[in-house]
């Protein structure tokens, strides 16, 4: 079985990181390097977008039950990549506003964000759905031959949560985004500031601990080995 949900994880990781700090530089009207923020974008945004494409319309995650996560892993992505592109679009187009007046294009970018946000606001009730049904059906349990999570693979409720609350503080700050702009409540823009980075960091984490363990499992399932850790 192919599996490039590592990949996947790292890199919505940084784009949630990269969102987090790009979304709270203007909200406390910092300057913002466009060029930067767009190549950053471009770069996060193309390859969620197109590895979570591919997921999403080829399944390559097969077999055994596992084919939720082409779900939760690809479609997910796809979204998330989509919307960092738009995003990139967005600041190489207007990168020569970004030299001027901080607090009227940072105002103007936060508009231009509005649109946008009812798609993430649809995405993260997708993702909250997602979240509600790792731990509703206990998905996620991993083989006993991966290295460190296969030793809780008997007890699939663990990682379930782990799941579920992974996917869900991100849906938490995606709808908190979404909410802020059509209730004219600017303020719960910082608590989606917080939910996509603390988010961030969970995936980032959770994608570098997955290059090991992904890679011990096939090294215990080509050599017969059962290493634990």
């Amino acid at each position: 079985m192919v599996v490039y949900n590592e990949l996947i994880s790292i890199t919505a990781g940084a784009g949630l990181l990269g969102f987090a700090k790009f979304l709270s530089d203007l909200i406390r009207k910092q300057r913002i390097d466009s060029e930067g923020w767009a190549a950053f974008f471009g770069v996060t945004g193309l390859l969620l977008f197109v590895l979570g494409l591919h997921t999403t319309v080829t399944w390559p995650y097969g077999g055994d039950g596992f084919e939720y996560a082409n779900i939760a892993f690809g479609q997910p992505a796809a979204g998330f990549g989509a919307l960092l592109l738009l995003a990139a679009v967005y600041l190489w187009r207007h990168r020569s506003l970004y030299a001027g007046d901080v607090d009227g294009v940072n105002a103007k970018t936060l508009e231009g964000l509005k649109p946008a946000s009812i798609f993430v606001g649809v995405l993260g009730l997708g993702m909250a759905v997602i979240a509600i049904s790792f731990v509703r059906y206990q998905l996620g349990a991993a083989p006993p031959e991966e290295p460190i999570t296969g030793r809780f693979g008997h007890l699939p409720l663990i990682e379930a949560l782990f799941l579920g609350g992974l996917w869900g503080v991100v849906a938490l700050g995606a709808l908190l985004f979404a909410i802020a702009f059509w209730t004219g409540r600017p303020h719960l823009l910082r608590w989606a500031v917080w939910a996509f980075a603390i988010g961030g960091v969970a995936f980032a984490l959770f994608g570098a601990m997955n290059f090991y363990t992904h890679i011990g499992m096939y090294y215990n399932i080509a050599n017969g080995t059962m290493i634990k850790w």
